[in-house]
């Protein structure tokens, strides 16, 4: 049943854009392999990859879209299948099609009015690996809301790009709160330049089933250092219910080319007080990419992970015995 369900709707996107066939159709597929070097036993895996092993072949996305407009009306929809699909759906949590975006905007001159699912302005990662430049996620990445079900609305103030909305819960994945709970979270972001420097500011605040206040404040500051592209990455989150958990993410981003490879840092320090690992740690990930074809890039990444206590699993019985962590992965995107 679920094939099914996944063929009628590529079969739907597909018919919808060639009734517009002015509009513009998107494709997007990325497989991987990772490999967790601490090599724990089955069922214990770190979160070297989405499968949860310490290594393992994964189709991480197959990512079908379409988007136009219709005079001051514009639309914008996409579905997912694959092993990430599930983190930006709120149906069921199987390999499925999962609806990652849904959404119809309508500009009221110089307002911007936007209705349905649309990915979250929090973050300087995407669920789309094909825009991000490493295998693996950061910290950040792992704290923060994919997508949301609701509206805003957006303008430009001055120089600064602002947005303003009201959103179901945290983020669409949680599905026990996302359509069954009456909270709604008010969500903002704020986007500007101090001189060659982007400056981009979100926020969203949420109640999540009656029981817990949750708090996010991200921060990106991008542009270039000694003639290579940087990008510095702040992320606070607050999660107070029966407790206050807390949760402070820093991540740098930078990269440059040798010969025919592309090569991206990413730097990263996370102090967890609760709400993931309960600690301090500092991670450094390099990746190196080269370009196949038109569209299609081949990856290979190491990653080395290194933390105050020990929450990491290695090839032992106990729950968690390693205070760091190595991994490797390939990766192979498309994305024409």
């Amino acid at each position: 049943m679920r094939r099914v369900v996944a063929i009628m709707a590529a079969v739907a996107i597909a018919g919808f854009a060639t009734v517009a066939s002015a509009d513009e159709v998107s494709v997007g597929a990325s497989v991987s392999y990772t490999m967790d070097l601490n090599d724990p036993p089955a069922g214990r895996g770190n979160s070297a990859n989405y499968e949860g092993n310490d290594e393992s072949f994964a189709v991480d996305l197959v990512q079908v879209g379409v988007s136009g407009s219709r005079g001051d009306v514009s639309y914008a929809a996409a579905i997912n299948f694959g092993d990430l699909a599930s983190e930006a759906d709120d149906t069921d949590s199987g390999d499925g099609a999962q609806l990652a975006i849904a959404n119809i905007a309508y500009d009221a001159g110089g307002v911007t009015v936007t209705a349905g699912r649309f990915g979250t302005p929090i973050g300087y990662e995407v669920l789309e690996p094909w825009g991000n430049a490493h295998v693996t996620r950061s910290y950040n990445w792992g704290a923060q809301p994919i997508n949301h079900d609701g509206v805003t609305i957006s303008t430009a103030v001055g120089g600064a790009d602002v947005t303003l909305g009201a959103v179901n819960n945290w983020t669409v994945s949680d599905a026990s709160a996302n359509d069954a709970d009456d909270e709604m979270g008010i969500i903002a972001a704020i986007g500007t330049s101090l001189g060659d420097w982007s400056v981009n500011l979100s926020g969203l605040v949420s109640e999540e089933s009656d029981t817990t206040d949750r708090t996010m404040a991200n921060l990106i500051l991008s542009g270039e250092l000694a003639g290579m592209p940087l990008a510095v990455e702040y992320n606070y989150r607050e999660d107070d219910g029966s407790s206050k958990l807390e949760s402070n993410g820093v991540a740098i981003y930078t990269g440059t080319s040798m010969g025919s490879a592309d090569i991206d840092l990413r730097l990263e320090f996370v102090d967890d007080d609760g709400i993931n690992n309960a600690t301090e740690i500092w991670a450094a990930t390099v990746t190196a990419s080269w370009a196949l074809s038109d569209g299609v890039s081949l990856r290979a990444e190491y990653r080395h992970d290194d933390a105050d206590d020990n929450v990491f699993n290695e090839d032992s019985t106990t729950a968690a015995d390693s205070d760091s962590l190595d991994t490797v992965a390939v990766q192979l995107v498309w994305n024409p």
